[in-house]
């Protein structure tokens, strides 16, 4: 599977249904829905550690279109972007 992010496209595992359900029920803790809204940061970043595993993405995958490093602000965007795709929430193009 392909994910965009700035202007780069990275190549990252596709997963299985089990393992869609598996980040679901992260996300569900870490946005959670009622009285209290606010994304719970311990929560997130154990999504993002989760999403990280399984796209097979590591230390030496994050480079942008030149090969510079990524900081750790967009790596974590990129997780963010693999996360939506794994999700289905990420915008198409038509």
């Amino acid at each position: 599977m392909k994910v965009d992010y700035n202007d780069h496209t990275y190549e990252v595992k596709d997963i299985s249904f089990r393992e869609k359900r598996e980040i679901w029920r992260g996300s569900m803790t870490a946005f959670p829905v009622g009285e209290d809204d606010d994304i719970k940061p311990k929560e997130y970043y154990e999504l993002l550690d989760k999403v990280e595993k399984l796209s097979g993405l590591t230390e030496k995958d994050y480079v942008n279109k030149d090969g510079d490093p990524l900081g750790p602000g967009e790596v974590d965007v990129l997780l963010q972007a693999v996360y939506s795709e794994y999700m289905g929430l990420a915008k198409k193009d038509k």
